[in-house]
């Protein structure tokens, strides 16, 4: 049975705010852990934290305030949200969100556009009938275009994986079973892929001594940019808010460009929501701004691929770990506790196998300068003990970085955004 669980799901400039329960809201975060193709062995699924997830997907920043003390302001936003909860035996097995978002844009489409998101279902017929109820939704609410699945929009998780379930996911990498595409397949055609691609020591290694043959022969790329003012330099992590709105700037300009499909600028808020999560993660060595004459003109930020530790801390401890249905129970939280300690242990080590890229831009060109950030990059992950990374997720669309990141490695995870059809 399909359950709605907003209450009102309008909302406006002046109130913006969805009202939810707790436990409807616990449920809906809940169900990934009920699909049971998650529990095969050919999973690769990573759970994550529930009390991260259900301030993520928290849309009621009145009522569940002293309950959830963090609120995504991405919700203040919406013109529509919908959550779908579909259950069976008492237990959340399939679910869905409908929204449309006032921020969100398209340059060659100016009509009404709606987003599915959030999708999970234990089997193909549940799926079919939460897109069923989801779609109807959206085009009663005179949207003429619908794209998806996406966590939010691109800015978030984008696509289903449609290509190398074989692969653990890194933070913020979207995973899910074999048979959603065919459930999606039935509902629309690509509108565009996003990739992850797997750098491994191998590979970048060739590459990255190309690249230093290429640089030392062109007189030092590096001082030739330093005699224009141009340096890359460590993140402040003691300066923490500063550095933030240079990141949040170069993001929302270097990515507002046709390369980046289904993009959708960061307020300050929503930017600042993330770089608090980011901010506990982060090793500063990894996290670099290119500046010319002072001027931030880039930036890369790599994290650590927090993801191992979740993993290994599930398969060693929590293996039939199922939430319970109370909203704040004390099993839930020992377990995001545990796994937590964990994380920060092993950052103080920086102990980590692997880790994720998660941005790379400039705002201007110059020879040299990107291949000098994945060099540096590169090395200090190599340095740290690092094997591979995961660049992602990278657009289609976007030659840029495809094109490099090839000669790197190879593509790992496969993603698609469906344009719906109805």
């Amino acid at each position: 049975m399909i359950r709605k669980l907003i209450e009102e799901p309008h909302s406006s400039e002046r109130v913006s705010n969805f009202n939810i329960l707790l436990k409807d809201l616990k449920a809906f975060v809940s169900v990934p852990f009920f699909i049971s193709w998650y529990r095969s062995a050919e999973s690769k699924k990573v759970f994550p934290l529930l009390l991260q997830e259900l301030q993520d997907l928290n849309p009621d920043r009145i009522r569940l305030k002293k309950f959830l003390p963090g609120y995504n302001p991405f919700f203040k936003h919406l013109d529509y949200l919908q959550y779908y909860l579909y259950e069976e035996n008492g237990k959340p097995v399939g679910r869905v969100a409908s929204l449309i978002d006032r921020n969100y844009k398209e340059k060659k489409y100016q009509g009404r556009i709606g987003i599915i998101g959030l999708f999970e279902a234990e089997t193909r017929e549940i799926g079919y009938k939460l897109l069923d109820e989801a779609i109807k939704d959206l085009k009663n609410e005179g949207c003429t275009k619908i794209i998806g699945p996406m966590r939010f929009n691109a800015s978030g998780e984008a696509g289903l994986l449609i290509d190398g379930f074989e692969h653990t996911p890194m933070p913020m990498e979207p995973y899910n079973p074999p048979y959603y595409k065919e459930i999606f397949d039935q509902y629309g055609e690509k509108e565009n892929d996003w990739f992850s691609f797997i750098i491994d020591q191998e590979k970048a290694s060739q590459y990255m001594e190309r690249v230093t043959a290429i640089l030392n022969n062109s007189l030092n790329i590096e001082e030739k940019l330093r005699k224009e003012g141009i340096v890359i330099r460590d993140a402040n992590l003691k300066d923490y808010a500063n550095e933030i709105e240079k990141i949040r700037k170069i993001y929302n300009a270097a990515w507002d460009t046709i390369e980046h499909p289904q993009f959708e600028k960061f307020s300050d808020e929503e930017f600042n929501y993330i770089a608090a999560s980011l901010k506990q993660i982060a090793l500063p060595e990894l996290i670099y701004i290119v500046e010319e004459n002072g001027n931030a003109i880039g930036v890369s930020v790599t994290i650590p691929n927090i993801n191992e530790v979740i993993k290994e801390v599930d398969d060693k401890i929590f293996k039939k770990f199922y939430p319970k249905s109370f909203p704040l129970s004390l099993s839930d939280t020992y377990r995001d506790l545990i796994i937590f300690r964990e994380i920060t242990r092993r950052l103080k080590s920086k102990k980590f196998k692997s880790a994720r890229i998660f941005i790379l831009g400039l705002l201007k060109k110059r020879t040299g300068l990107d291949a000098l950030l994945y060099k540096r990059t590169f090395d200090v992950g190599t340095s740290l003990g690092m094997e591979y990374a995961s660049a992602s997720q990278i657009a289609d669309t976007n030659l840029n970085m495809t094109n490099p990141l090839m000669k790197m490695g190879t593509v790992g995870l496969t993603w698609r955004v469906y344009n719906i059809r109805y």
